[in-house]
């Protein structure tokens, strides 16, 4: 493998990382699919192993669900129905009543049980499935629109993103879904191009 398959190989792997910086729980499951705004969209959850993964990382649960395709198709479905979902909040207009039957849908299923250690220093989530997660998930996005933050709903301001978020900002002038992410490229981009018009 020559330098430049590896750098490539690299960046596949980096863009196959989840992301979970200042992300809710409900917005991150729809960050999994990135570069919404492309032709090229790009799928982390491409196997039910993605899912598993993402089921640990996101912190849902600490012993990966073994999913199948019926429940990564699921998990797809419900990403997509909050994907609209935000926005439709960030266009302060009325969400379709197919994707909150979705989302209502997966969050009516048994959520895990918190048991806090003997220390009170870690808390370990108890439950079996990935039924368990997406209606963690599903009752995340619930939740936001139930409080004062579904007003604070943005999407991402790279265009090749998309990816909802909520603006926590005081200012409330918050553009990206992550500054490690979309606001560190943006940023690239900027510096590039004054150093280019400066030169």
């Amino acid at each position: 493998m020559n330098d430049k398959d590896g750098r490539r190989e690299g960046r596949q792997r980096a863009k196959a990382d989840f992301r979970f910086d200042d992300a809710r729980l409900c917005f991150a499951l729809a960050g999994t699919l990135a570069d919404r705004g492309t032709d090229t969209p790009f799928e982390r959850l491409a196997r039910p192993d993605d899912l598993d993964r993402w089921s640990v990382e996101s912190g849902c649960t600490t012993v990966a669900p073994v999913c199948t395709e019926a429940d990564l198709d699921h998990a797809r479905r419900l990403r997509e129905a909050i994907q609209r979902t935000g926005q439709a909040l960030a266009d302060e207009a009325p969400p379709a009543r197919e994707d909150i039957a979705l989302i209502n849908s997966a969050a009516a299923e048994p959520t895990s049980v918190p048991e806090l250690s003997a220390d009170a220093a870690s808390v370990r989530w108890h439950g079996d499935g990935i039924a368990v997660v997406l209606s963690m998930v599903a009752r995340d996005l619930i939740e936001l629109c139930g409080s004062e933050h579904r007003t604070r709903v943005r999407i991402c301001g790279n265009p090749a993103c998309g990816t909802p978020f909520v603006d926590t900002s005081r200012a409330g002038a918050r553009r990206w879904c992550s500054m490690k992410t979309c606001g560190a490229l943006a940023k690239k981009r900027t510096y590039r191009a004054r150093s280019q018009n400066g030169s």
